[in-house]
C-alpha cells in the first residue's frame, strides 16, 4: 500500500485516477480547488476514503504540508479559464509551488506532471519522438514550455524526481469524441488533414500508475496510442456509420473571428504524431486500446444494439 497526492483530484483524470487507486487499497489525498465545484463527485470519492484537502496551487500558503507522507504525487492540475495569466500561474508558479512542498517532505520519491502536446505546435506528418525540438505556434504551447523547463531545473539542480508526460487527447466515457460529433459540439477547425494523437482514459489510468514506479526520473515521455489519426479520416467514419452528412470544417481564421480561445485553435488545428515507443519501452506496457478504432467499433457497436432495444 502507497500514499498518493492527486492535484486536480476532481477533475476527468483525476478522479478516475483516485477511485483506481482507492479500489486498490491505497491512501489518496485529494488536492481540491474549489469544494463548491462537482460537490457530488468530490463527496463520492470522500466516501470511497479520499482524504480531500482544499488548496490553490498559486497559494503556496495552502499547501503547507500537502505533500507530507506522500509516496507519489500527480499534478494533474488543469485551468477551465484559458486566459493566459491563469495558464501561467496555473501551470509555471502552480508547479513551483507544489514542488516545494514536496521538497519540504522526505517521503516523495516520485512526481509527475501531465503536460499536453501544445510543445510540438503543427508538425505536419513528422512522426514525434520526444528528441523532437519543440515549435511554438499558439500561447499556450510557450506556457506549457516554460513550466516543463521549470520542473526540469529543479530536477538537475536539485535531483528532484519529477517525471513530465505530453499527453494526447484524452477520450473514453464522459469524453466520447462520437457525441461531439453527433451533437456537432466540436468542428473540424482547419482542413482536417492534420494528425492527433489520442490516449483512452483506461491506457492513461494504467501509464499514470506505472510511471511513478517504472518511469525514470527526469525524463519525458509522449503518451498517446499507436495511430495517431487524421482528424477528418475520423469524423468521416463516424457519420458515414452513422448516415450522417460528412463533417464540415471551419477555418482558423472564421473560427478565431467568433472568438474561440486561441488555444482552442491551436490545438484543434495543429497536426501532432506522438511516437510513444519510449513510453512502451520504460514501461513494459501493452495497451488496451492501442487505436481509438477499436473504441470506435465498441461504442458504435454498444450505441446500435440500444437502439434496437429502444
Amino acid at each position: 500500500m502507497a500514499c498518493y497526492l492527486i492535484a486536480g483530484a476532481a477533475g476527468y483524470v483525476g478522479s478516475h485516477l483516485a477511485k483506481r487507486l482507492l479500489a486498490q487499497g491505497h491512501k489518496v489525498r485529494g488536492l481540491i480547488y474549489d469544494p463548491d465545484q462537482d460537490v457530488d463527485l468530490i463527496e463520492e470519492l470522500a466516501a470511497l476514503g479520499m482524504v480531500v484537502w482544499t488548496g490553490d496551487l498559486t497559494r503556496p500558503e495552502t499547501l503547507i504540508g500537502v505533500a507530507d507522507g506522500m509516496d507519489y504525487v500527480y499534478n494533474l492540475s488543469s485551468s477551465s479559464i484559458l486566459e493566459n495569466d491563469r495558464l501561467k500561474r496555473t501551470f509555471i508558479d502552480g508547479n513551483q509551488n507544489l514542488i516545494a512542498a514536496c521538497s519540504r517532505s522526505a517521503s516523495v520519491r516520485s512526481y509527475v506532471f501531465t503536460s499536453n502536446t501544445a510543445p510540438y505546435g503543427d508538425a505536419g506528418d513528422t512522426l514525434l519522438d520526444e528528441d523532437a525540438p519543440v515549435a511554438l505556434c499558439y500561447p499556450l504551447g510557450e506556457i506549457m514550455v516554460a513550466a516543463e523547463q521549470t520542473i526540469m531545473d529543479l530536477v538537475r539542480r536539485h535531483n528532484f524526481p519529477a517525471i513530465i508526460l505530453r499527453v494526447g487527447m484524452i477520450y473514453g466515457p464522459g469524453h466520447d469524441f462520437v457525441d461531439c460529433v453527433l451533437e456537432d459540439t466540436m468542428p473540424i477547425i482547419g482542413n482536417g488533414r492534420n494528425f492527433v494523437s489520442r490516449i483512452h482514459i483506461s491506457d492513461l489510468l494504467a501509464v499514470l500508475e506505472q510511471v511513478g514506479i517504472a518511469g525514470q526520473p527526469g525524463s519525458l515521455y509522449n503518451v498517446a496510442d499507436d495511430e495517431p489519426i487524421r482528424i477528418f479520416d475520423l469524423y468521416a467514419d463516424i457519420c458515414d456509420r452513422m448516415g450522417l452528412l460528412p463533417p464540415s470544417t471551419l477555418s482558423q481564421e472564421r473560427a478565431l473571428q467568433s472568438g474561440i480561445n486561441p488555444n482552442v485553435v491551436g490545438l484543434a488545428a495543429s497536426s501532432v504524431r506522438l511516437n510513444n515507443a519510449r513510453l512502451k519501452h520504460d514501461l513494459a506496457l501493452e495497451l488496451a486500446y492501442p487505436t481509438c478504432w477499436a473504441w470506435l467499433d465498441e461504442r458504435l457497436g454498444v450505441a446500435q444494439e440500444m437502439e434496437l432495444v429502444a
